[in-house]
C-alpha cells in the first residue's frame, strides 16, 4: 500500500481504541483500491464504511480534502456520528451535511478535513455556488466566462460570500453502483422561483369542475398508469359546466388537461402513500424506497393541485435555473473512488461512462447464507397469505424476519394481511413497518429488526447501507430470513436485499417469491422452471434499457456542453 507502516499501525491502535474494531486485511485491500482510484467490490457485512474510512483517513492525513458520498442523508448523518471520535483521534475534523441544515452550517462543514454527504445533497449545493456565481470549480474559461457574464448581468462582486462548497479534491463514494448507476438516469435541476400568474385560480377552478363530475359515467381512473380519462358524457359535460367561464376555459384541450390532472389529484394521489403533509408542507414519498424525496415535486401543475387539496400552501413556481448529470459532476474531482456489493457485473458500463476501474475484493471468511428455492404464486393476495403464514412460522421459532415489498403500497397491504391473520386468531408476533412514514424512527426500527420474532416489513429503506445486528438468541434459531416480494429492475438490487442477513459471519437465509407471470414475461413462464429463467431474461432486458438511457444521457450532456462552449460570451 502506498503508505507506511507507521501509519497502517497506528490506524489500527485508533480503531481499537475508539471504535473496538481491528481492520481486516480484506478492508485494507479494498482502502487501497479506493486511495488508487478505482472501484472496489466487497460484499455486504464485510464492513465497507470501516474501509471507505481508513481511505478516508488516509487521504486526510496527506492533506486531501475528502467528500464521502452517500446514498442518503440516514447514512451520512449515522456514519459521521459513529466514526466521529476515531477521526477526532487521527487529528482530523469530520463533518455530515443534510437536508435540514442552513446555508451557514453547510459552509462550516464543507471546510471539515472528511465530510459526509449524500451525493444528491452535495451536487445542488454546488449548483446553488454556480448560479451565484461563487463556484470553487470551473471546467474550462467557458465556464470561467459564464460565471464573469453571470456576475456582471446580477451585478454581483467579485469578492462575494465564499463557496459554499470549498474544494473539489477527493470523492469516495459509498453505494456505488446506487449513485454512478440507478441515480444517473435522472437529470439534476435547481430550480428558482417564476411568475405566479394566474396559475392557482385556475388550478382552483380545475379541482372545483372535478368534483362536480361522476366516476364511471363522467370519467374512467387507470390507477396503473396514474391517469384518468374523460368519457364521452363526461367531455359533453364538461363543456357545460364551463359556460359563463373565462374564454381560457372554451379551448377543449386545455380545459381537459387540467381537469385530468385534477382527476388524477383527488382520486388517485392518496396521503400516507403517495406524500405525507408535514409541518403544512407537502412530502412526497419514493414509490422505490419509501423514503421522503426531499426537494422532489410533481410537474405541470400537479403538485400545486394536492396542495390545494389539503389546504397546504401551494410553493411558488419555478422554473430552471441550472442542470448537472452525476456523470459531469464527479469530473470535477481529482480523484474518485467507491465501493459496493454490486459492482462486477456493471464494471464495462462503469468504465465506460466514468473511467473507473472494478478490484473484487474477497470476503474474509466464507459466507454462511442459505438461499431456498424460488416459489411462484398467481396472484398478490395468494403471496400475501403465503407470506404471512412462512413469517409466522419462522418468528415463533425465534428468528427475526425481514420482507421486502416493492413500495409504500405494497408495504400498507402486506400488514394489513398481518392484522387480518391476527384478527382470525393467529397468535401475534411483533410487526413493524420500515416506509417513509417512520423516518424519523428509522434508526430505531432497524436497530430492532434483528430481534428475536421481529417481523420487519420494509420498502428499499431496508435495502442498501442497513446493518441489521442479531440478537444473541435469534443468531441461535437461525439467524434473520429475508423474503424478497419484490420485482427489481437489476439483479443487483436483489443482491442488496439478500446482504441484510449472514453479515459478518452470522447465519441466515434467503427466499424470493414472485407473482405469476406478468404480461411482458414470455409466454414460456408458464413451463415450471423455465419461470425463473423468463424471469432474469425480463431482468436483463430492463438492465439494457437503463443502460441505454444512462448512456444517451450521458452524451445528450456532453452535447449540451460542446453547445454552450460554442456559445458563451468573449473574455
Amino acid at each position: 500500500m502506498d503508505t507506511n507502516a507507521a501509519l497502517k499501525t497506528r490506524l489500527d491502535a485508533t480503531c481499537r481504541e475508539a471504535l473496538g474494531l481491528v481492520p481486516r486485511p480484506n478492508q485494507w485491500l479494498a482502502a487501497q483500491a479506493l486511495v488508487e482510484g478505482r472501484l472496489a467490490e466487497l460484499a455486504t457485512g464485510e464492513g465497507k464504511t470501516l474501509a471507505l474510512a481508513l481511505a478516508a483517513a488516509l487521504l486526510a492525513l496527506r492533506g486531501r480534502s475528502v467528500h464521502l458520498l452517500t446514498a442518503n442523508d440516514y447514512l451520512a448523518t449515522r456514519d459521521a456520528r459513529q466514526l466521529h471520535g476515531w477521526y477526532a483521534r487521527l487529528g482530523l475534523r469530520v463533518a455530515a451535511v443534510s437536508a435540514e441544515h442552513t446555508a451557514a452550517e453547510r459552509a462550516a462543514a464543507y471546510r471539515a478535513d472528511v465530510v459526509y454527504v449524500s451525493a444528491r445533497e452535495l451536487v445542488f449545493d454546488s449548483l446553488r455556488d454556480q448560479v451565484a456565481g461563487r463556484s470553487a470549480w470551473s471546467a474550462s474559461a467557458r465556464d470561467a466566462r459564464l460565471s464573469a457574464h453571470a456576475r456582471a448581468l446580477t451585478q454581483t462582486p467579485d469578492d462575494d460570500a465564499a463557496a459554499t462548497v470549498s474544494a473539489f479534491d477527493a470523492a469516495l463514494i459509498d453505494e456505488a453502483d446506487s449513485i454512478l448507476l440507478d441515480e444517473a438516469v435522472m437529470p439534476l435541476v435547481l430550480a428558482r422561483h417564476g411568475e405566479a400568474g394566474e396559475r392557482l385560480s385556475q388550478l382552483g377552478t380545475a379541482l372545483d369542475l372535478a368534483a362536480r363530475l361522476q366516476p364511471g359515467r363522467d370519467f374512467e381512473l387507470q390507477p396503473v398508469a396514474r391517469d384518468a380519462a374523460l368519457t364521452p358524457a363526461g367531455a359533453q359535460r364538461l363543456d357545460t359546466l364551463c359556460t359563463g367561464l373565462a374564454r381560457l376555459w372554451r379551448h377543449r384541450l386545455h380545459r381537459e388537461e387540467l381537469v385530468r390532472l385534477a382527476l388524477v389529484a383527488t382520486h388517485l394521489l392518496q396521503p400516507q402513500r403517495d406524500y405525507l403533509v408535514r409541518h403544512g408542507q407537502l412530502r412526497l414519498i419514493d414509490p422505490v424506497t419509501g423514503r421522503i424525496a426531499t426537494g422532489r415535486m410533481w410537474s405541470n401543475g400537479l403538485h400545486e393541485l394536492v396542495c390545494l387539496k389539503e389546504g397546504c400552501p401551494p410553493p411558488p413556481p419555478t422554473e430552471s435555473a441550472a442542470r448537472t448529470t452525476y456523470s459531469h459532476f464527479l469530473r470535477r474531482y481529482r480523484l474518485i473512488g467507491g465501493t459496493s456489493a454490486t459492482l462486477h457485473d456493471q464494471r464495462h458500463e462503469l468504465h465506460r461512462l466514468y473511467g473507473l476501474r472494478v478490484t473484487r475484493i474477497p470476503p474474509h471468511a466464507p459466507p454462511r447464507r442459505e438461499r431456498g428455492p424460488n416459489r411462484w404464486f398467481a396472484d398478490e393476495a395468494a403471496r400475501d397469505r403465503a407470506v404471512v403464514e412462512r413469517a409466522l412460522a419462522l418468528a415463533r421459532l425465534g428468528r427475526p424476519v425481514l420482507i421486502g415489498t416493492d413500495g409504500v403500497p405494497q408495504s400498507l397491504q402486506l400488514v394489513a394481511a398481518f392484522e387480518a391473520a391476527f384478527a382470525a386468531g393467529a397468535a401475534p408476533m411483533p410487526l413493524q413497518c420500515l416506509d417513509a412514514r417512520q423516518d424519523a424512527l428509522e434508526a430505531t426500527l432497524i436497530s430492532e429488526a434483528g430481534q428475536p420474532g421481529r417481523i420487519t416489513v420494509a420498502t428499499r429503506m431496508a435495502g442498501r447501507g442497513v446493518d441489521i445486528r442479531l440478537h444473541p438468541r435469534a443468531a441461535q434459531a437461525g439467524g434473520l430470513h429475508v423474503l424478497n416480494c419484490q420485482d427489481n429492475p437489476a439483479r443487483r438490487l436483489d443482491e442488496q436485499l439478500f446482504g441484510r442477513c449472514a453479515r459478518q459471519g452470522d447465519p441466515g437465509s434467503v427466499e424470493h417469491w414472485r407473482v405469476g407471470a406478468p404480461r411482458s414475461l414470455y409466454t414460456v413462464s408458464a413451463l415450471g422452471a423455465w419461470r425463473d429463467v423468463a424471469w432474469r431474461l425480463r431482468q436483463r432486458a430492463r438492465e439494457a434499457r437503463a443502460a441505454d438511457e444512462r448512456r444517451r444521457l450521458r452524451l445528450g450532456d456532453d452535447l449540451v456542453r460542446q453547445r454552450l462552449d460554442r456559445l458563451a460570451p468573449g473574455d
